[in-house]
């Protein structure tokens, strides 16, 4: 397999170049694996932006309990991409059901009831590698973007910066059009 022409040039060559990482999955090993590769390629010299849709923003979100009481009960707030008018009941049901925070992950294989990500959590520990908290906000502080769909906040009920642990901006569909129209390396996770 060959390497593509600009992959022979030097550092200052590659610098311009963008990429874009949409993390529609709320996965851990997923959401490691699109982190890691953000932060990668950003340290490297490609401005690197991720867009986060459905689940994937769970990675973003504040950690709460299944028994937190505002994680059930909370009064739905408005927030950058919200429309309350047309919200419904069932939001509380999909926010009270809906993995809150990086922690709080499963795996896409060998889950067994959070056991799997428990056990994959303990060996990075042991391993000494970043959790997936510690690549968040080192991929923030590297200065990957972060977009949160604007259909996702609505529907799923995220206030916009209130529910998230690091800055995001909102944006629709024809903004991630106009990103990856600029991108030399775009991936789905």
């Amino acid at each position: 397999m060959s390497l593509p022409d600009h992959a022979n040039q030097p550092d200052g060559a590659r610098r311009g170049r963008k990429g874009v990482i949409l993390l529609v999955s709320g996965e851990l090993d997923k959401a490691i694996l699109a982190f890691e590769i953000a932060a990668g390629f950003q340290a490297m010299g490609m401005q690197m932006s991720m867009w986060f849709v459905l689940y994937g923003a769970n990675c973003l979100r504040k950690p709460r309990s299944m028994l937190s009481p505002s994680k059930w009960f909370a009064r739905l707030r408005g927030g950058s991409g919200r429309v309350t008018e047309t919200d419904s009941a069932l939001q509380h049901l999909v926010r009270g059901l809906n993995h809150d925070g990086a922690s709080h992950l499963p795996l896409s294989q060998l889950n067994y009831g959070g056991l799997g990500s428990l056990a994959v959590r303990h060996i990075m520990r042991r391993k000494g590698m970043m959790q997936l908290e510690d690549l968040i906000h080192r991929s923030r502080e590297l200065g990957v973007r972060f977009t949160v769909c604007q259909i996702c906040v609505d529907a799923m009920a995220v206030s916009v910066p209130d529910d998230l642990i690091v800055e995001a901006e909102v944006k629709g569909v024809s903004a991630y059009y106009l990103d990856v129209e600029g991108a030399d390396y775009n991936v789905t996770f």
